[in-house]
Protein backbone atom coordinates (compact mmCIF):
# COMPACT_ATOMS: atom_id res chain seq x y z
CA UNK A 1 0.00 0.00 0.00
CA UNK A 2 1.37 3.27 -0.92
CA UNK A 3 0.84 5.90 1.48
CA UNK A 4 1.27 10.03 0.67
CA UNK A 5 3.32 12.34 2.69
CA UNK A 6 0.25 14.12 3.90
CA UNK A 7 -1.45 10.80 4.87
CA UNK A 8 1.75 9.20 6.43
CA UNK A 9 1.68 12.95 9.11
CA UNK A 10 -2.07 12.52 9.34
CA UNK A 11 -1.56 8.80 10.61
CA UNK A 12 1.16 10.37 12.65
CA UNK A 13 -0.38 12.74 14.45
CA UNK A 14 -4.12 10.17 15.38
CA UNK A 15 -1.67 8.11 16.11
CA UNK A 16 1.02 9.88 18.47
CA UNK A 17 4.97 10.36 17.85
CA UNK A 18 6.41 7.31 16.15
CA UNK A 19 10.33 7.15 16.38
CA UNK A 20 10.81 6.71 12.82
CA UNK A 21 12.36 10.17 11.31
CA UNK A 22 13.12 10.12 7.86
CA UNK A 23 16.26 8.18 6.38
CA UNK A 24 18.33 11.57 6.48
CA UNK A 25 17.35 12.35 10.06
CA UNK A 26 18.23 9.46 11.23
CA UNK A 27 21.17 9.12 9.51
CA UNK A 28 22.24 12.24 12.00
CA UNK A 29 20.45 11.09 15.26
CA UNK A 30 21.88 7.69 15.49
CA UNK A 31 25.52 8.28 16.28
CA UNK A 32 26.65 4.66 16.90
CA UNK A 33 27.73 4.51 21.13
CA UNK A 34 25.61 7.35 21.64
CA UNK A 35 23.27 6.72 24.79
CA UNK A 36 20.54 8.40 23.31
CA UNK A 37 21.70 12.03 24.83
CA UNK A 38 24.90 13.12 22.45
CA UNK A 39 24.04 12.41 18.96
CA UNK A 40 25.76 13.22 15.25
CA UNK A 41 25.11 16.60 13.87
CA UNK A 42 23.59 17.11 17.71
CA UNK A 43 25.27 18.54 21.18
CA UNK A 44 23.25 17.68 24.49
CA UNK A 45 23.72 20.39 26.91
CA UNK A 46 23.85 17.83 29.61
CA UNK A 47 20.99 18.11 31.62
CA UNK A 48 17.80 16.02 31.01
CA UNK A 49 15.34 18.79 30.51
CA UNK A 50 17.60 20.93 28.15
CA UNK A 51 17.10 21.48 24.08
CA UNK A 52 19.03 19.74 22.08
CA UNK A 53 21.63 22.03 20.50
CA UNK A 54 21.61 21.98 16.92
CA UNK A 55 25.14 21.75 15.70
CA UNK A 56 24.85 23.66 12.34
CA UNK A 57 29.09 23.03 11.71
CA UNK A 58 28.34 19.50 11.97
CA UNK A 59 25.58 19.64 9.54
CA UNK A 60 26.80 21.58 7.20
CA UNK A 61 29.96 19.05 6.90
CA UNK A 62 27.71 16.52 5.92
CA UNK A 63 26.19 18.61 3.10
CA UNK A 64 29.52 19.40 1.61
CA UNK A 65 30.54 16.09 1.38
CA UNK A 66 27.22 15.33 -0.56
CA UNK A 67 28.30 18.38 -2.64
CA UNK A 68 31.63 17.47 -3.44
CA UNK A 69 30.53 14.33 -4.55
CA UNK A 70 28.37 15.71 -6.66
CA UNK A 71 30.83 18.19 -7.76
CA UNK A 72 33.41 14.87 -8.57
CA UNK A 73 30.21 13.11 -10.51
CA UNK A 74 29.75 16.12 -12.44
CA UNK A 75 32.76 16.52 -13.25
CA UNK A 76 32.99 12.73 -14.40
CA UNK A 77 30.52 13.17 -16.62
CA UNK A 78 32.95 15.15 -19.26
CA UNK A 79 31.27 18.72 -17.70
CA UNK A 80 33.13 21.80 -16.48
CA UNK A 81 33.74 22.78 -12.96
CA UNK A 82 31.10 24.88 -11.16
CA UNK A 83 32.35 28.42 -10.96
CA UNK A 84 30.90 31.18 -8.72
CA UNK A 85 31.54 34.76 -9.47
CA UNK A 86 31.44 37.43 -5.72
CA UNK A 87 31.19 41.07 -6.51
CA UNK A 88 32.74 42.58 -3.48
CA UNK A 89 31.19 46.08 -3.05
CA UNK A 90 33.55 48.77 -0.61
CA UNK A 91 35.81 47.74 2.53
CA UNK A 92 33.16 46.57 4.91
CA UNK A 93 35.47 44.23 7.31
CA UNK A 94 32.29 41.96 8.03
CA UNK A 95 31.39 41.85 4.30
CA UNK A 96 35.17 40.28 3.34
CA UNK A 97 34.84 38.05 6.22
CA UNK A 98 31.56 36.85 4.92
CA UNK A 99 33.45 36.41 1.31
CA UNK A 100 36.50 34.96 2.68
CA UNK A 101 34.27 32.04 4.17
CA UNK A 102 32.17 31.39 0.67
CA UNK A 103 35.84 31.02 -1.24
CA UNK A 104 36.88 28.95 1.27
CA UNK A 105 33.83 26.59 1.53
CA UNK A 106 34.04 26.56 -2.21
CA UNK A 107 37.50 25.53 -2.62
CA UNK A 108 36.63 22.58 -0.05
CA UNK A 109 33.89 20.88 -2.57
CA UNK A 110 35.53 21.62 -5.31
CA UNK A 111 34.01 24.63 -7.08
CA UNK A 112 36.18 27.10 -8.73
CA UNK A 113 35.39 30.80 -7.46
CA UNK A 114 36.45 34.65 -8.38
CA UNK A 115 36.14 37.69 -6.30
CA UNK A 116 35.68 41.08 -7.73
CA UNK A 117 36.08 43.84 -5.71
CA UNK A 118 35.11 47.46 -6.66
CA UNK A 119 35.37 50.34 -4.57
CA UNK A 120 32.34 51.99 -1.88
CA UNK A 121 31.85 55.27 -5.14
CA UNK A 122 30.85 52.17 -7.98
CA UNK A 123 28.27 53.22 -9.92
CA UNK A 124 24.79 50.91 -10.14
CA UNK A 125 25.78 51.33 -14.02
CA UNK A 126 28.77 49.55 -13.32
CA UNK A 127 27.63 46.83 -11.38
CA UNK A 128 25.04 46.04 -13.91
CA UNK A 129 27.80 46.13 -16.38
CA UNK A 130 29.25 43.46 -14.54
CA UNK A 131 26.45 41.07 -13.97
CA UNK A 132 25.45 41.06 -17.71
CA UNK A 133 28.94 40.27 -18.58
CA UNK A 134 29.08 37.41 -16.25
CA UNK A 135 25.27 36.68 -17.29
CA UNK A 136 26.30 35.49 -20.83
CA UNK A 137 30.14 33.99 -19.64
CA UNK A 138 29.46 30.26 -20.19
CA UNK A 139 32.45 29.65 -17.71
CA UNK A 140 30.26 31.20 -14.88
CA UNK A 141 27.77 29.13 -13.19
CA UNK A 142 26.68 31.49 -10.25
CA UNK A 143 26.78 35.05 -9.43
CA UNK A 144 25.91 36.73 -6.16
CA UNK A 145 26.43 40.11 -4.99
CA UNK A 146 27.85 40.70 -1.22
CA UNK A 147 24.81 42.75 0.77
CA UNK A 148 24.64 45.26 1.93
CA UNK A 149 25.51 48.00 -0.90
CA UNK A 150 26.30 51.69 -0.53
CA UNK A 151 23.27 53.76 -0.20
CA UNK A 152 23.22 55.20 -3.44
CA UNK A 153 22.78 51.92 -5.23
CA UNK A 154 19.54 49.77 -5.41
CA UNK A 155 19.81 46.52 -4.16
CA UNK A 156 16.66 45.25 -5.86
CA UNK A 157 18.03 46.53 -9.29
CA UNK A 158 21.29 45.18 -8.76
CA UNK A 159 19.94 41.52 -7.97
CA UNK A 160 17.69 41.58 -10.78
CA UNK A 161 20.43 41.82 -13.06
CA UNK A 162 21.51 38.30 -12.48
CA UNK A 163 19.75 36.05 -14.81
CA UNK A 164 17.94 34.12 -12.82
CA UNK A 165 19.49 30.45 -14.05
CA UNK A 166 22.96 31.73 -12.26
CA UNK A 167 21.24 33.62 -9.19
CA UNK A 168 22.52 31.44 -6.22
CA UNK A 169 21.56 34.09 -3.51
CA UNK A 170 17.64 33.37 -5.14
CA UNK A 171 17.42 37.17 -4.71
CA UNK A 172 16.05 37.65 -8.43
CA UNK A 173 12.42 38.42 -8.82
CA UNK A 174 11.76 35.38 -10.81
CA UNK A 175 13.13 33.11 -8.29
CA UNK A 176 11.34 34.92 -5.56
CA UNK A 177 8.10 34.50 -7.76
CA UNK A 178 8.51 31.03 -7.92
CA UNK A 179 9.17 30.14 -3.96
CA UNK A 180 5.75 32.08 -4.14
CA UNK A 181 4.29 29.48 -6.19
CA UNK A 182 5.70 26.60 -4.56
CA UNK A 183 7.61 26.12 -7.75
CA UNK A 184 11.33 24.50 -8.03
CA UNK A 185 13.35 27.71 -7.72
CA UNK A 186 16.87 28.74 -6.23
CA UNK A 187 16.03 29.16 -2.72
CA UNK A 188 17.51 32.01 -0.58
CA UNK A 189 20.24 30.57 1.10
CA UNK A 190 19.40 31.49 4.85
CA UNK A 191 15.91 30.16 4.17
CA UNK A 192 17.08 27.10 2.86
CA UNK A 193 19.38 26.58 5.52
CA UNK A 194 16.54 26.67 8.32
CA UNK A 195 14.17 24.48 6.16
CA UNK A 196 17.52 21.88 5.61
CA UNK A 197 17.96 22.03 9.60
CA UNK A 198 14.37 21.39 9.92
CA UNK A 199 13.91 18.70 7.78
CA UNK A 200 17.40 16.91 8.86
CA UNK A 201 16.57 17.05 12.37
CA UNK A 202 12.81 15.26 11.97
CA UNK A 203 11.23 18.66 13.44
CA UNK A 204 7.47 18.19 12.72
CA UNK A 205 6.04 21.35 10.87
CA UNK A 206 2.65 19.50 9.61
CA UNK A 207 -0.02 21.28 10.67
CA UNK A 208 1.88 22.91 13.35
CA UNK A 209 2.21 26.72 14.55
CA UNK A 210 5.13 28.33 13.44
CA UNK A 211 6.07 32.01 14.60
CA UNK A 212 8.66 33.49 12.05
CA UNK A 213 9.88 36.72 13.79
CA UNK A 214 11.39 38.79 10.69
CA UNK A 215 9.49 39.78 7.33
CA UNK A 216 12.97 40.36 5.37
CA UNK A 217 12.73 39.50 1.71
CA UNK A 218 16.45 37.90 2.22
CA UNK A 219 15.33 35.55 5.00
CA UNK A 220 11.89 36.11 6.87
CA UNK A 221 9.68 36.46 4.07
CA UNK A 222 10.83 33.15 2.05
CA UNK A 223 11.28 31.48 5.49
CA UNK A 224 7.71 31.87 6.25
CA UNK A 225 7.11 30.37 2.38
CA UNK A 226 8.47 27.07 3.09
CA UNK A 227 7.21 26.08 6.09
CA UNK A 228 3.66 27.01 5.49
CA UNK A 229 3.12 25.94 1.64
CA UNK A 230 1.74 22.44 0.58
CA UNK A 231 3.51 19.34 0.70
CA UNK A 232 2.25 18.27 -2.10
CA UNK A 233 3.17 20.63 -4.30
CA UNK A 234 5.73 20.64 -6.69
CA UNK A 235 8.54 22.78 -4.11
CA UNK A 236 7.25 20.73 -1.05
CA UNK A 237 6.81 22.80 1.79
CA UNK A 238 6.31 22.32 5.54
CA UNK A 239 2.54 22.46 5.83
CA UNK A 240 2.59 24.90 9.07
CA UNK A 241 0.45 27.40 10.59
CA UNK A 242 2.86 30.26 10.24
CA UNK A 243 2.73 33.72 11.91
CA UNK A 244 4.87 36.56 10.61
CA UNK A 245 5.93 39.00 13.26
CA UNK A 246 7.94 41.98 12.43
CA UNK A 247 9.21 45.48 13.76
CA UNK A 248 5.61 47.10 14.78
CA UNK A 249 4.72 44.08 16.70
CA UNK A 250 4.36 44.77 20.46
CA UNK A 251 6.36 42.56 22.73
CA UNK A 252 2.70 41.78 24.79
CA UNK A 253 1.32 40.36 21.32
CA UNK A 254 4.65 38.58 19.61
CA UNK A 255 4.64 36.55 23.16
CA UNK A 256 1.36 35.73 22.94
CA UNK A 257 2.26 34.44 19.28
CA UNK A 258 5.65 32.67 20.97
CA UNK A 259 4.03 31.21 23.44
CA UNK A 260 1.67 29.23 21.15
CA UNK A 261 3.98 28.34 19.00
CA UNK A 262 5.53 24.69 18.15
CA UNK A 263 8.79 26.27 16.00
CA UNK A 264 10.03 29.46 16.31
CA UNK A 265 12.30 30.97 13.64
CA UNK A 266 14.07 34.33 14.84
CA UNK A 267 15.24 36.45 11.78
CA UNK A 268 14.45 39.77 13.60
CA UNK A 269 16.39 41.83 11.10
CA UNK A 270 19.04 41.12 8.75
CA UNK A 271 22.41 42.62 10.62
CA UNK A 272 25.09 44.37 10.18
CA UNK A 273 28.11 44.14 12.83
CA UNK A 274 27.52 45.99 16.07
CA UNK A 275 29.22 46.54 19.33
CA UNK A 276 27.02 48.04 22.09
CA UNK A 277 27.81 49.92 24.68
CA UNK A 278 25.38 48.33 27.50
CA UNK A 279 22.86 45.98 27.92
CA UNK A 280 19.32 46.84 26.68
CA UNK A 281 17.87 43.47 27.28
CA UNK A 282 15.51 45.57 30.08
CA UNK A 283 13.25 47.06 27.44
CA UNK A 284 9.82 45.31 27.71
CA UNK A 285 6.10 45.73 26.49
CA UNK A 286 7.51 47.48 23.32
CA UNK A 287 7.44 47.40 19.57
CA UNK A 288 10.54 45.94 17.95
CA UNK A 289 10.65 49.56 15.71
CA UNK A 290 11.10 51.35 19.47
CA UNK A 291 14.23 48.28 20.46
CA UNK A 292 16.01 48.98 17.22
CA UNK A 293 15.73 52.88 17.84
CA UNK A 294 17.24 52.20 21.54
CA UNK A 295 20.28 50.37 19.75
CA UNK A 296 20.25 52.82 17.46
CA UNK A 297 20.87 55.67 20.18
CA UNK A 298 23.30 53.84 22.16
CA UNK A 299 25.96 52.88 19.00
CA UNK A 300 25.51 57.05 17.99
CA UNK A 301 26.71 57.68 21.93
CA UNK A 302 30.01 55.42 21.77
CA UNK A 303 30.79 56.58 18.14
CA UNK A 304 29.82 53.50 16.35
CA UNK A 305 28.58 53.99 12.72
CA UNK A 306 25.50 51.59 12.66
CA UNK A 307 24.62 50.24 9.48
CA UNK A 308 21.58 49.27 7.18
CA UNK A 309 20.94 45.78 9.10
CA UNK A 310 21.31 44.26 12.57
CA UNK A 311 19.56 41.72 14.66
CA UNK A 312 18.51 42.49 18.65
CA UNK A 313 19.94 40.21 20.64
CA UNK A 314 17.88 38.61 23.46
CA UNK A 315 14.80 39.73 21.08
CA UNK A 316 12.70 35.71 22.66
CA UNK A 317 13.37 35.08 25.94
CA UNK A 318 12.58 32.28 28.15
CA UNK A 319 9.50 33.35 29.64
CA UNK A 320 8.21 34.00 25.72
CA UNK A 321 8.73 29.92 24.69
CA UNK A 322 6.74 26.86 25.41
CA UNK A 323 8.67 23.62 26.73
CA UNK A 324 8.88 21.60 23.97
CA UNK A 325 9.21 24.07 21.15
CA UNK A 326 11.98 24.21 18.63
CA UNK A 327 13.99 27.52 18.48
CA UNK A 328 15.80 28.35 15.08
CA UNK A 329 17.97 31.41 15.73
CA UNK A 330 19.21 33.30 12.77
CA UNK A 331 20.79 36.40 14.08
CA UNK A 332 24.00 37.57 14.01
CA UNK A 333 24.94 40.52 17.04
CA UNK A 334 28.68 41.35 18.12
CA UNK A 335 27.60 42.74 21.80
CA UNK A 336 30.06 43.62 24.56
CA UNK A 337 30.23 41.26 27.34
CA UNK A 338 30.69 43.00 30.58
CA UNK A 339 32.08 39.71 32.36
CA UNK A 340 34.99 39.29 29.75
CA UNK A 341 35.54 42.92 28.63
CA UNK A 342 35.56 41.90 25.03
CA UNK A 343 33.13 41.49 22.38
CA UNK A 344 31.00 38.08 22.17
CA UNK A 345 28.67 37.16 19.23
CA UNK A 346 25.15 35.85 20.25
CA UNK A 347 21.89 35.53 18.37
CA UNK A 348 17.90 36.83 18.67
CA UNK A 349 17.69 34.09 20.93
CA UNK A 350 18.35 34.03 25.39
CA UNK A 351 20.11 30.68 24.17
CA UNK A 352 21.36 29.85 28.03
CA UNK A 353 17.61 30.54 29.46
CA UNK A 354 15.43 29.07 26.33
CA UNK A 355 17.46 25.68 26.06
CA UNK A 356 16.39 24.99 29.46
CA UNK A 357 12.57 24.67 28.03
CA UNK A 358 12.95 23.73 24.38
CA UNK A 359 13.15 21.01 22.72
CA UNK A 360 15.71 21.61 19.84
CA UNK A 361 17.46 25.12 19.66
CA UNK A 362 20.55 26.67 17.27
CA UNK A 363 23.61 28.15 18.40
CA UNK A 364 25.23 31.40 17.44
CA UNK A 365 27.58 30.61 16.41
CA UNK A 366 27.74 27.14 14.94
CA UNK A 367 24.06 26.86 13.99
CA UNK A 368 22.26 28.67 10.78
CA UNK A 369 25.77 30.24 9.64
CA UNK A 370 27.66 27.08 8.44
CA UNK A 371 24.10 25.77 6.74
CA UNK A 372 23.90 29.26 4.96
CA UNK A 373 27.48 28.60 3.26
CA UNK A 374 26.76 25.17 2.64
CA UNK A 375 23.40 25.50 0.62
CA UNK A 376 24.74 28.38 -0.93
CA UNK A 377 27.03 25.90 -2.42
CA UNK A 378 24.39 23.41 -3.44
CA UNK A 379 22.46 26.05 -5.41
CA UNK A 380 25.77 26.67 -7.28
CA UNK A 381 26.32 22.96 -7.90
CA UNK A 382 22.26 23.49 -9.22
CA UNK A 383 22.58 26.20 -11.16
CA UNK A 384 26.16 24.77 -13.31
CA UNK A 385 23.83 21.40 -13.74
CA UNK A 386 20.81 23.45 -15.14
CA UNK A 387 18.65 21.47 -12.91
CA UNK A 388 16.11 24.15 -12.34
CA UNK A 389 16.17 26.21 -15.45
Amino acid sequence: MTVSARAFWLLRGRLGRVSALGRSAVSLLAAPGTAGRAFRGFRSSGLRHDAIIISGTEMAKQIQKEIQGGVESWISLGNGRPHLSIILVGDNPASHTYVRKKIKAAAAVGICSEIILKPKDVSQEELLDITNQLNMDPRVSGILVQLPLPDHVDERTVCNGIAPEKDVDGFHIINIGRLCLDQHSLIPATASAVWEIIKRTGIETFGKNVVVAGRSKNAGMPIAMLLHTDGEHERPGGDATVTIAHRYTPKEQLKIHTLLADVIVVAAVVFTPLTLSRSLFHLHNLPMLFIVREIQKDAAQVGVHLEKWFGIPKLITSDMVKEGAAVIDVGINYVHDPMTGKTKLVGDVDFEAVKKKASFITPVPGGVGPMTVAMLLKNTLLAAKKIIY
